[in-house]
């Protein structure tokens, strides 16, 4: 029998000195839209010429080049280089038309989309994009049910309705389908008739509608991806570069030199190396985005029997001097985050919110029977966790109320990490969410996948997801947040902080937009003011 807890406030207690001793190991090791209008500057903005070629940089080999099974994030620069989506998500977050010219919902309870195409546009084979070809790209996209499927929707059908209308019917209501168009999680991100017709092409070749195309012969895997101007695309003033370059570097220290020496024009950068990207005379763009948190997926206690236990993971929860931690890392682009998501975003709650409170902690271990503690493993990924250094903060906590941690390390690659997160063999993961309530909630209950390969579902979180999926504005919003205080009392996922998307942009790039609702920054979209473009 467990108890529920309520949600607490933050606190003001410090447990500085312990975690920045354990960091000190690693401190030392580097609606409905009206139709776009196509117009605008001639090709390259404001420079009047396009840029020769633009490099970027990304951590490791992609996950697909299938849109269908790529992931989201900076990683999808893979794909929307080569295929526009059907809904460009701008910098501001705002919706604005790219494949489609306009969009409604066409039931009042949100269950059935309907969207209309741009004409004359063609995939990079040539075929011209119509209704069926769109149709045609998303039955596949669900039969292959890749990372992104639980995300787009109960899809129940997509039709067309005529040669430049399509229609989507859904099991439920589903008020994020235009969200779900977008270059976020590619269902959207059309793949033509050609490319259909053989599936396993796609992974050496791409057919979309994009600004560029994929040059597989001048390509080297897990090195640089390279790209060509599209020269049929629907819309050329919006072209910036000749071409295009992703390089793979995954050690930020590496970044940060190719960045300031002019190797590459834009980098992931790291917001503890941001100061030094400032002064080698880089542009530093940043936005609130990965919200890191420890997911304890095995709350069933298959793997772990402690954690199943409600006290047992409020008093991780409870463990974790989130500020500490920040200050630890020096982290100037960084904050502490107490809840499902960041400050800014749909859904915060200021009304909750994890506080340190390690002596609750200890009273939660003892009255689960767990005074001695236990041991735990930890899966981390030190692509994204640098140096592990956030895991070995958490460990370093955890150690106060005697949870022993055996840090599992994947240094390979992001599909390498996630193969081992879905084996089940790891009771805790970490890992960052992204975006608002919606968005971070239907990541965390996609069952047999990285973010929660034991599949935990919790009946009323369900059912409030389901609610607000039928919502707008304002109702929505109490609604999602009272989801970040259900998820705070189930206490399956313990967030850490809050750490920005820093960017490195170098002199011959400007343009480069980010904001908390959609601080992920790609070079490409349906209008120049949305391109990253040459400088003068």
């Amino acid at each position: 029998m467990t108890t529920q807890r309520q949600p607490r406030r933050r606190g003001a207690l410090r447990r500085a000195g312990s975690i920045a001793a354990a960091l000190a190991l690693v401190a030392g090791l580097a609606a409905c839209s009206p139709t776009a209008d196509t117009g605008g500057d001639a090709a390259g903005g404001e420079t009047g010429e396009r840029g020769e070629e633009l490099v970027l940089q990304f951590r490791g080999a992609p996950m697909s080049l299938d849109p269908a099974l790529q992931g989201t994030a900076s990683g999808s620069i893979f794909t929307v280089l080569a295929y526009d989506p059907l809904i460009y998500q701008a910098p501001d977050g705002s919706l604005q038309p790219s494949l489609a010219t306009e969009w409604e919902f066409t039931a009042e309870d949100n269950s059935v989309f309907e969207f209309t195409l741009r004409d004359d546009v063609q995939f990079a084979s040539g075929e011209p994009l119509t209704a069926e070809a769109v149709v045609a790209s998303m039955e596949y996209f669900v039969a292959k049910g890749g990372g992104n499927m639980p995300r787009v929707g109960p899809i129940e059908a997509v039709e067309a309705v005529d040669d430049s209308t399509v229609r989507i019917t859904y099991g439920a209501p589903f008020a994020d389908a235009p969200m779900s168009l977008t270059q976020t999680l590619m269902l959207g991100n059309i793949i033509g008739p050609d490319g259909l017709a053989d599936p396993a092409s796609l992974l050496q070749t791409m057919d979309g509608t994009g600004q560029y195309v994929y040059d597989a012969d001048e390509s080297v895997p897990d090195s640089e991806y390279i790209y060509e101007l599209n020269p049929n695309y629907w819309n050329p003033d919006a072209q910036m570069w000749d071409r295009v370059k992703v390089q793979i570097i995954s050690d930020p220290n590496a970044v940060l030199n190719a960045a300031s020496t002019g190797q590459i024009d834009f980098g992931l950068g790291n917001p503890l190396l941001a100061s030094t990207a400032e002064s080698a005379g880089l542009e530093i763009v940043s936005a609130p985005f990965y919200n890191w948190a420890l997911r304890l997926a095995d709350a069933g206690g298959e793997v772990n029997p402690a954690l199943a236990d409600e006290r047992v993971r409020a008093a991780i929860a409870l463990a974790i001097d989130r500020e500490a931690i920040v200050n630890a890392l020096g982290g100037e682009h960084m904050s502490p985050s107490n809840q499902l998501v960041v400050e800014g975003t749909a859904g915060y709650n200021d009304d909750i919110g994890w506080e340190f409170d390690l002596e609750e902690a200890r009273r939660l271990m003892a009255e689960a029977g767990y005074e001695d503690g236990f041991e735990m493993t930890i899966l981390d990924s030190s692509l994204q966790d640098h140096q592990s250094q956030i895991a070995l903060a958490i460990s370093s906590a955890l150690e106060e109320i005697g949870i022993q941690v055996t840090l599992e390390v994947d240094s390979t690659s992001i599909p390498s990490f996630a193969e081992k997160a879905e084996s089940k063999q790891y009771e805790a993961v970490l890992w960052a969410t992204n975006g608002g309530v919606g968005n971070a909630y239907a990541d965390l209950r996609s069952a047999g996948t990285m973010s929660n390969p034991f599949g935990f579902l919790d009946e009323e979180m369900e059912k409030l997801y389901a609610e607000s999926l039928g919502l707008t504005g304002d109702e929505r919003q109490a609604v999602y947040e009272r989801m970040s205080e259900r998820w705070q009392e189930v206490a399956v996922t313990v967030p850490i902080l809050t750490q920005y998307f820093v960017n490195y942009v170098g002199p011959k790039v400007t343009n480069v937009k980010a904001s908390p609702q959609n601080p992920v920054m790609l070079p490409v979209g349906p209008e120049p003011e949305y391109n990253w473009q040459p400088a003068e």
